[in-house]
C-alpha cells in the first residue's frame, strides 16, 4: 500500500520489486486491499496494474468502521449488564475421578489454593505415607494457605504418628485446628470442603496400605448440600477424633 502511494500506479511485479515483497505475498496483498476498496484493478493487454484511491477517502472510511465497531461495543456492553441472571438457579456441577492418586491429589491442591473462607479435610492415611510420596506436600500447601490467608479457618483431622509432631507443631502455631483421629479402625473416606466446594474420596479396598483414589468433586455446591457435608465432617470429627493443642511444660519448684 505505501509503495502505491508513492508511484501511484503500478504492476504486480515492479509492486515486489520496488517494496522489496515476495511477489505471492503481492497478489494476497492486493485482493485484500481491493476487498477494503482501497485499491482500483485496472486491466491491461498483459495483466492488470494497480491504482490507489485518493489517501483521504481511505482513512475516512477507516476511521469509520472505527466509530462504527465502538458503538457496537456499547450497545453490546449496555445489553449485557441488562441481563438479569438468578444466581440460585445455577446448577452445581457434580464430577466424578476414577483410579486415579494423581488426579485426587491435584484436585485437593487446588481446592485448597483456591480456597478463601474455610478449609476442612479429613486427610486419609495414604496421603500422608512416605511410600506414597510423604506428608510434605499436603500440609505445606495447608500451612501456605493459612499464612497467605490468615481470616480463612482450616480445621484438618489425621491419623496422627511422631514423624507427623514437628510438621503439626507449625500448623498449630499459626492457628489451624488439628484433630487426631483415634482408635485402629480403618478410615472410611476422605473429606474435603473448601468454600462451596467439596471432594469426597472413597476407600477402594481393605488393604495393608488402602488407598482413596475414587471420589466425588462438586463443583459451586448449594449452601443445603455444603451445610449438609459440614455436619458429616463435625460429627467425625466430634465422635472419632481428639483434638491436637500445644501445651506448654510444667516444671517443679526448685527449693534450693
Amino acid at each position: 500500500m505505501l509503495t502505491l502511494c508513492k508511484y501511484k500506479i503500478l504492476s504486480p511485479a515492479e509492486i515486489s520489486r520496488y517494496s522489496n515483497v515476495d511477489r505471492a505475498r503481492v497478489y494476497d496483498s492486493l485482493n485484500r486491499l481491493i476487498e477494503k476498496g482501497f485499491i482500483q484493478k485496472e486491466p491491461i493487454k498483459r495483466g492488470a496494474n494497480y491504482r490507489i484511491i485518493p489517501i483521504e477517502r481511505i482513512f475516512t472510511k477507516i476511521r469509520g468502521d472505527y466509530k462504527r465497531k465502538i458503538e457496537e461495543t456499547i450497545i453490546i456492553e449496555k445489553a449485557i449488564k441488562e441481563l438479569k441472571i438468578n444466581i440460585d438457579d445455577l446448577e452445581p456441577k457434580v464430577w466424578s475421578i476414577s483410579n486415579s492418586r494423581e488426579k485426587i491429589r491435584k484436585k485437593i491442591k487446588d481446592l485448597i489454593n483456591s480456597a478463601q473462607d474455610r478449609v476442612f479435610i479429613i486427610v486419609t492415611p495414604d496421603l500422608l505415607m512416605e511410600e506414597l510420596g510423604g506428608f510434605d506436600w499436603i500440609l505445606k500447601a495447608l500451612w501456605s494457605k493459612k499464612f497467605s490467608t490468615n481470616s480463612i479457618q482450616i480445621i484438618v483431622a489425621l491419623k496422627f504418628f511422631k514423624a507427623l509432631k514437628e510438621e503439626i507443631k507449625k500448623l498449630l502455631k499459626i492457628n489451624i485446628t488439628i484433630h487426631s483421629i483415634e482408635g485402629d479402625n480403618v478410615i472410611p473416606f476422605g473429606l474435603l470442603i473448601s468454600d462451596n466446594d467439596f471432594l469426597l474420596t472413597t476407600l477402594d479396598q481393605v488393604i495393608e496400605a488402602p488407598e482413596y483414589t475414587s471420589g466425588l468433586w462438586l463443583e459451586n455446591g448449594s449452601l443445603k448440600q455444603i451445610n449438609g457435608y459440614e455436619h458429616l465432617f463435625r460429627h467425625y470429627i466430634s465422635s472419632e477424633c481428639k483434638e491436637i493443642r500445644i501445651v506448654k511444660k510444667k516444671y517443679p519448684l526448685n527449693y534450693n
